[in-house]
């Protein structure tokens, strides 16, 4: 599959035309990682979105002084699905850390300021894209809700 075929089938990236899908292919770089590698560190500067082609991506927060484990995960990102918009909103830094979790992962790197420039020539391709991200964080949000919902109500049921 080319890189503009994968692309019609990223939901960040639904509503796009074919055209815009070959503009924003063009910005992007193919890249690979393996297993346990880190591939965006939280609290960098985030200047790549990142989208997802194959394998898996665990998204963590860090603990000072310990070694990232799976246990740090807040989300299992799947193929289609990105991460990185910090890159797209002030004040562009990684709120979480991302790191492949299958044998290996290949995601495109998409540049910040590229993505701007693109956005800012193309104004319906920025508005899409934007609106399909809110989209997508809302969704993620209330998933984490949810989440915490149901750890709040397991540690009242055993006292903790």
């Amino acid at each position: 599959m080319d890189r503009v075929e994968f692309l019609c089938t990223v939901p960040m990236l639904e509503g796009l035309a074919l055209p815009d899908l070959v503009k924003l292919a063009a910005l992007g770089r193919a890249d690979t990682a393996l297993n346990g590698k880190r591939i965006s560190t939280e609290g960098q500067p985030a200047e790549e979105l990142f989208i997802l082609k194959e394998g898996t991506v665990d998204l963590r927060y860090e603990l000072p002084g310990r070694e990232s484990s799976g246990d740090q995960a807040l989300s299992r990102l799947e193929p289609g699905a990105a991460w990185g918009w910090s890159a797209l909103v002030a004040p562009h830094v990684y709120t979480l850390s991302a790191y492949c979790t299958s044998r290996q992962c290949a995601f495109l790197r998409l540049q910040r300021e590229a993505m701007e420039g693109l956005f800012e020539a193309n104004t319906r391709i920025g508005y899409i894209f934007m609106r399909n991200l809110a989209t997508i964080i809302g969704q993620r949000f209330n998933a984490a809700q949810d989440e915490l919902a149901k750890q709040q109500g397991f540690d009242q049921v055993h006292q903790w």
